[in-house]
């Protein structure tokens, strides 16, 4: 397994943390995450190990895009988010 850190936005559903990539499925840790879906989040010292489901239906992702909008208002901008075809969901 290719172990990288990469900061990332994040919405929390639930016990799932959801996770949008910039430039969707062409975004490189989602490339890596469709070879092997294990994926380690951590914030601070803490981390947890989980694996990724990827989701690529369209109401879903843009459920998730929404509220990602509206949890990163102040900072958010569309061309994050120009292509729009998966999300990718952890559960905790």
């Amino acid at each position: 397994m290719k172990k990288f850190s990469t900061p990332v936005w994040f919405v929390l559903e639930g016990r799932k943390v959801i996770l949008v990539p910039t430039m969707g499925s062409e975004n490189n840790w989602f490339k890596d995450l469709l070879k092997d879906p294990r994926i380690e989040l951590g914030v601070g010292n803490s981390t947890v190990a989980s694996e990724a489901t990827i989701v690529r239906d369209h109401y879903q992702v843009e459920k998730a895009i929404g509220k990602l909008r509206a949890k990163y208002s102040s900072m958010w901008s569309d061309s994050y988010y120009a292509k729009r075809d998966v999300c990718v969901e952890v559960s905790m």
